[in-house]
């Protein structure tokens, strides 16, 4: 039964910041308070020395929006007064600050500058965050060098994910945040403005530290143009070159002298191995200047920034193997846990004896060479040879040490451009590549664990602003996204043949591989599935602000895609378990005693086993959200934040339709009961899996006012409504 539900939402959990960009208004009067309209006021970059210009209305507003976080000065100037500069006006990511102005009579050549030191607070809206600056990231202590992690300076924000991976290539544990009571993974990832979250709401990349400028933390907030998250915000904008040259070097070195070595080398006998550790980067930007071609002071602008590591980490773990005897089948020095000879039984002489099932015990716990199944001895000829004796059969008895081989690089280049007056651009690409070992502590290609997991992304931002008039500000904004996400093996290429399988099952492996042999008692052999998975987005997001009196009114949209191609080949080799059954004493009788699994493998008798062949897919789900919104200047103390916001979101679907969409209770399946599979596209069924709550449309209002030049008090309210299908 499908029933519709309305879900009421307070804004908190749903919304979070589309732009980096913040804003600057204010109100120019003269000695008296009276308003002094038609006065140019001028935004000054006082790094880049570029420059933007409005006019001031009837009532001597004047706003500034989409404008980049950097210190500026406010000039303003108007015939029959003193020209008016405020120095250092810091704007952060996303804030919108309050600079009225007043003036003094006097010639436009005569200045007054306004140097007061009193830290600028947000009147303006009743957006609540932190913002992390410049300095914070540079020094102030981050294992693994991730902005991301600094939200730890931020209140109401839980990490959850392994404290262990928070380097550059740890998306998916640097995304395990919760951010005002909202759910974990439920946030939303900017840079320079684009989103960089893929479907599964992680960022696709995390910058290194000498290429960001700062990063907002963002919990509640009541703009109307930011949507799509359930917790918080990243709102992250990258460094920008300015007309001084400047960069940083860095470089950190772990000896492996000043590590000691670990207690299960020790026991084993083992050296302390070595595992040094490396990071370095650096970073250059200034403007672009070519000599006798093009100089691009105050015009266009560059930065660099790189970062690597080259890590080396100790792994040791105990394992269980057959000894040298039972691999060739002789177990008559094999012991069970209560010291008794462990006793193998021949599976071909299984006979019923009443209720009960018996068979008869190989003589002197050895199989004959002649039952040994040639691809069984050849798997077990895979296991390394213990260490030392042990006191039962499937005590661990080998202890495998190795070194993990870790690397990453990322690069980042930035371009910001004064195309001309009313045109500006910059655009960002960063890449990153990463490598991560699990270890191979047998030195085989049958070695458990031994994948490779690979990435390398690539990521570009592009920012549009376009000023037509003094009062109209027109911004696009486009991204694409690519995580490819490689999982291979020291397995991979290794064919089944070299163990012994013949026939036309070889000729249907669709990824050749050492198989995975599964073992009750003793260690694993084979690795796990080979995978491929590529998270890939696109961005498309504008915006127009128009500057009516009191009002500042913006409107815009946002369309995104998310893609996931993907195949997983799993055990395509096939995968053989092999335990104590066909050789214990009785089939039905488990945790006897007798029995091994390792007899079970050399008889060539697995208790499962399976082979898979995969299909890539191709999911996708596109987002579309339209908003208005309207900050609404009542007076100089009070402004009221008003918007409304639509946004809507497909299911998730595959290009050729290879998906299951539902169950359909009054279709008929081929056992003649009732029920069925929905399969995309097929009898009217939908292309799209399930029934997500695709629609929300909501108001959302909040009001900012200024107490004093110190305090202001926020407070605002989001409403949604979404209606939802469930069965």
């Amino acid at each position: 039964m499908m029933r519709t539900a309305a879900v009421l939402l307070c804004a908190a959990g749903w919304l979070a910041g589309q732009s980096y960009q913040g804003g600057l208004r204010g109100r120019v009067v003269d000695g008296q308070g009276a308003a002094v309209a038609v006065s140019k006021v001028t935004l000054l970059d006082e790094e880049k020395s570029t420059t933007r210009s409005t006019i001031t209305n009837p009532d001597g507003e004047f706003v500034f929006t989409s404008v980049d976080p950097a210190r500026y000065t406010v000039i303003v100037e108007s015939p029959g007064f003193k020209r008016y500069e405020k120095k250092a006006v810091e704007l952060a990511a996303q804030a919108f600050l309050t600079v009225d102005v007043k003036l003094e009579l006097g010639q436009v050549t005569e200045t007054v500058q306004v140097t007061e030191e009193v830290p600028l607070i947000e009147t303006s809206n009743a957006s609540t965050g932190q913002n992390i600056d410049r300095q914070k990231l540079e020094e102030l202590p981050n294992l693994g060098r991730n902005p991301f992690m600094m939200v730890k300076l931020a209140t109401n924000v839980q990490q959850v994910g392994d404290p262990r991976f928070n380097r550059m290539q740890d998306q998916t544990g640097s995304s395990a945040i919760s951010i005002a009571g909202g759910p974990v993974r439920g946030n939303n990832y900017l840079l320079d403005g684009v989103p960089i979250t893929d479907s599964t709401n992680r960022a696709v990349i995390i910058p290194t530290i000498e290429s960001v400028d700062q990063v907002k933390i963002q919990a509640n907030t009541y703009d109307a143009e930011m949507g799509r998250t359930g917790g918080g915000v990243f709102n992250t904008f990258l460094k920008s070159g300015s007309n001084q040259v400047h960069g940083s070097a860095l470089g950190y070195l772990r000896e492996s002298w000043l590590l000691a070595n670990s207690f299960f080398n020790n026991r084993a006998g083992i050296a302390r191995p070595s595992q040094p550790f490396r990071n370095y980067g650096g970073s250059f930007g200034g403007p672009i200047w070519i000599p006798k071609i093009y100089d691009g002071r105050n015009r266009t602008f560059f930065w660099l920034g790189a970062e690597a590591y080259r890590q080396r980490s100790a792994l040791t773990q105990d394992y269980a193997v057959p000894t040298a005897l039972e691999r060739v089948g002789d177990f008559s020095q094999s012991r069970m846990r209560n010291g008794a000879p462990l006793e193998i039984f021949d599976p071909l002489t299984t006979r019923s004896v009443g209720t009960d099932f018996v068979r008869e015990v190989f003589p002197g716990g050895v199989i004959p060479a002649s039952r040994i199944n040639p691809i069984g001895r050849a798997m077990a000829g895979f296991f390394p040879n213990p260490q030392r004796a042990v006191a039962f059969h499937g005590a661990p008895n080998f202890t495998g040490a190795g070194v993990l081989v870790d690397r990453a690089d990322q690069v980042t280049a930035k371009v910001d451009h004064e195309v001309m007056k009313w045109w500006r651009a910059n655009a960002s690409y960063l890449h990153y590549g990463s490598m991560e070992p699990s270890g191979n502590l047998f030195g085989s290609v049958a070695a458990p664990g031994i994948t490779l997991l690979g990435r390398k992304v690539d990521s570009t931002q592009v920012n549009n602003i376009l000023t037509p008039n003094a009062t109209t500000v027109v911004s696009v904004r486009y991204g694409f996204n690519r995580f490819p996400n490689e999982v291979a093996t020291e397995a991979d290429g290794f064919s089944p043949a070299r163990l012994g399988f013949t026939g036309p099952w070889l000729n249907d492996i669709q990824y050749v591989k050492f198989p995975v042999v599964g073992m009750q008692n003793m260690t694993n052999l084979g690795a796990g599935g080979t995978s491929w998975t590529v998270f890939h987005s696109k961005n498309l997001l504008t915006s127009v602000s128009k500057f009516l009196g009191r009002h500042s009114i913006k409107t815009g949209f946002d369309y995104r895609v998310f893609n996931i191609d993907f195949i997983s080949y799993g055990s395509s080799s096939g995968s053989f378990s092999f335990n104590d059954a066909f050789t214990r004493r009785d089939p039905t009788r488990a945790n006897d005693g007798s029995g091994s699994d390792v007899a079970s493998l050399l008889l060539g008798y697995p208790s499962g086993a399976s082979a898979q062949v995969a299909t890539k897919f191709f999911q996708f789900f596109r987002y579309y959200a339209g908003y208005v919104h309207d900050d609404f200047r009542v007076n100089s103390k009070l402004t009221l934040n008003l918007g409304l916001r639509y946004e809507y979101e497909t299911g998730l679907a595959e290009r050729s339709n290879q998906l299951i969409v539902g169950f359909d209770r009054t279709a008929q399946n081929p056992i003649g009961a009732p029920g069925g599979l929905m399969y995309a596209g097929q009898n009217g069924y939908p292309t799209a899996c399930c029934n997500p709550p695709r629609a929300k449309l909501g108001p959302r209002a909040g009001a900012a006012y200024a107490l004093n030049s110190k305090t202001t008090l926020r407070g605002g309210y989001g409403l949604f409504w979404a209606p939802m299908s469930y069965g």
